[in-house]
């Protein structure tokens, strides 16, 4: 890999567009069903609530939905205000981190302890414990698996064995 590398480091769009318009149909779902209840509603046959119970929960579900709407569009303009860079350097790598991924840290070669890839539901995470902090790279996040693979080779040649 030549250095210094840099990759974007964002979610995709498709992702992003994915999550608002589901979650979108779902709040608007279920607003719909709130606006017109008339009956009450039994989940799981264990918890059953009257018509205004009913009522209020199709609201509660429409209330969260339409939240994450909100994340989507907060997303979409942190992605479009501030794209983020994953920065393999000459001796330290740049990640993105954070809330929004707001912060960089900075990680010396030098000062990695160990570098592990996970596999969860199909997600693939590599940690990177530097400095006796573990630090999280997401596979999905790059803007494609070579990206990552290079990325994840480089780093795990400065592990120590």
């Amino acid at each position: 890999m030549e250095l210094p590398s840099r990759f974007p480091y964002n979610p995709k769009w498709r992702v992003i567009l994915g999550g608002a318009v589901f979650f979108g149909v779902c709040s608007a779902f279920m607003a719909c069903k709130a606006a017109h209840n008339t009956i009450g509603l039994i989940i799981n046959g264990i918890i059953t609530l009257g018509p205004t119970g009913a009522t209020v929960f199709y609201w509660i579900i429409a209330a969260l939905g339409a939240g994450f709407v909100l994340l989507a569009l907060l997303l979409t303009a942190r992605r479009i205000a501030s794209p983020q860079v994953l920065e393999v350097g000459a001796d330290a790598l740049l990640l993105p981190h954070g809330r929004l991924q707001r912060q960089t840290s900075r990680i010396a070669y030098s000062d990695i302890q160990s570098v592990s890839e996970v596999k969860v539901s199909g997600q693939i995470f590599l940690y990177v414990i530097a400095g006796g902090l573990r630090y999280t790279i997401t596979a999905s996040l790059f803007p494609d698996t070579g990206s990552y693979v290079a990325v994840r080779d480089f780093l795990v040649s400065h592990a120590p064995k």
